[in-house]
């Protein structure tokens, strides 16, 4: 009887030991898996999931906010708290965890998205500082479709919150819905210090007339009263395109989906016609003996675009594309706000195929988004961009190497 109590006992014993470090690893912390995390960090932005509404409505937000840094943590179970703002943010508002309804508390830590980052501490080791970064990168959030509606709307699709300093998408203000006026600074394929041209637009049921004009100041120089040593120096003075003193221009996004847009230019004032500098040509004179220039005066162009917007590594707004503006080709992509292993960026490549007015060229542009801090996170964007294209003296040159910048504006973009 007392080997049989002790046989059982022993058992008990075993069984109670095997159900602790089944809890334990059951508690364990896996990077791999989002839903495992106690305390993390999300970018949060409604432009993803409705229940980063609802967050701030239960949390009784003031002020709602389009994107915000939301503080979960939940590894005490008696002092379990959720912070909207950045935790070091004297004005955040912090809550207990169980202010939020079953169902929101279980979409946040069920959230799998690359904008949630695990904030324990863990261990490092010499190669984890290396691969850490690679683990936190969620490969299955690479590509997926558009979240936003408005992005697959023939009549929606000019809504842009973003405005490019030079170059990149017309900001898009909708006053309602389809109706609504955008502004550009340079073309969607230019970088800085490319092109002259800026303008305006009015949009109504996917059709949009814009008028264009031209700020002399966003191209470097012109030959008009450049000095002997700046006619001498090529940096940024050649491949650009100039354009004339006041132009038309109509295009419409074709219905059943924003994937192809057509459009027309015209020149309506070619103005006083203002050279460019002459670049002279060492390399590849069969173009003649200076670097070409576009140089639009009396012309109109046939201009389209086909698009496939798309959704990069949790991005608020992306799409790769073919088009042919101003004469010239183009293919790319553009994405906004991605998100990868804590990071938030944006991201811009163009390539223009060689034309007879100018050299093929590749532009790339990436900008930081998480300067800021809290509520700034995502408000502006700044990072380096470069243009490469033949050079004056060798068949790879970098004409243009600078800062571009763009600013978020406004919340009343979100859908409702």
């Amino acid at each position: 009887m007392r080997n049989k109590t002790l046989l059982k006992l022993f058992f008990m014993f075993l069984l109670l030991i095997t159900c602790s470090y089944n809890s334990l690893k059951a508690q364990e912390i896996n990077e791999k898996d989002p839903t495992t995390f106690k305390y993390f960090l999300i970018n949060a932005s409604t432009d993803d999931d409705s229940v980063f509404s609802k967050v701030q409505t239960e949390m009784n937000i003031p002020v709602p906010f389009q994107t915000y840094p939301l503080t979960v943590d939940i590894r005490d179970p008696k002092n379990s708290t959720i912070t909207w703002g950045a935790e070091d943010d004297p004005n955040n508002i912090s809550v207990p965890w169980d202010n939020l309804s079953k169902e929101t508390k279980d979409k946040l830590i069920k959230w799998t998205g690359p904008n949630k980052r695990n904030l324990q501490q863990k261990k490092y080791n010499y190669i984890s500082i290396f691969t850490d970064v690679l683990k936190n990168i969620k490969f299955k959030d690479v590509i997926a479709p558009p979240k936003m509606e408005r992005e697959i709307l023939s009549t929606t699709s000019y809504i842009n919150p973003y405005l490019n300093f030079f170059g990149g998408e017309p900001l898009g203000i909708p006053i309602k819905k389809s109706f609504g006026f955008s502004f550009q600074l340079g073309t969607p394929y230019s970088g800085p210090l490319e092109t002259d041209i800026v303008g305006g637009g009015f949009h109504l049921l996917g059709a949009k007339i814009a008028i264009h004009t031209r700020i002399k100041e966003l191209v470097r120089k012109r030959d008009n009263g450049a000095t002997a040593s700046e006619k001498n120096g090529s940096f940024s003075n050649y491949n650009n395109i100039f354009t004339p003193k006041l132009g038309l221009s109509a295009s419409y996004v074709i219905p059943f989906g924003n994937f192809l847009e057509v459009g027309y230019f015209t020149t309506l004032d070619s103005g006083d016609y203002d050279p460019p500098m002459l670049v002279k040509n060492n390399y590849d004179t069969s173009r003649g003996p200076y670097m070409p220039n576009h140089v639009i005066v009396n012309q109109s162009y046939f201009n389209w675009e086909f698009r496939y917007p798309i959704r990069t590594f949790g991005s608020t707004r992306a799409k790769i594309y073919v088009a042919q503006f101003l004469g010239e080709f183009h293919a790319g992509y553009m994405g906004r706000e991605l998100r990868v292993a804590g990071s938030v960026f944006d991201l811009r490549m163009d390539y223009t195929f060689s034309s007879q007015k100018r050299n093929w060229q590749f532009l790339w542009e990436a900008y930081i988004s998480n300067i800021g801090e809290s509520f700034g996170t995502t408000s502006f964007a700044l990072g380096p961009s470069i243009r490469i294209t033949k050079g004056p003296n060798s068949s790879l040159a970098v004409v243009t190497a600078l800062l571009n910048a763009r600013f978020k504006l406004g919340d009343f973009y979100a859908e409702k």
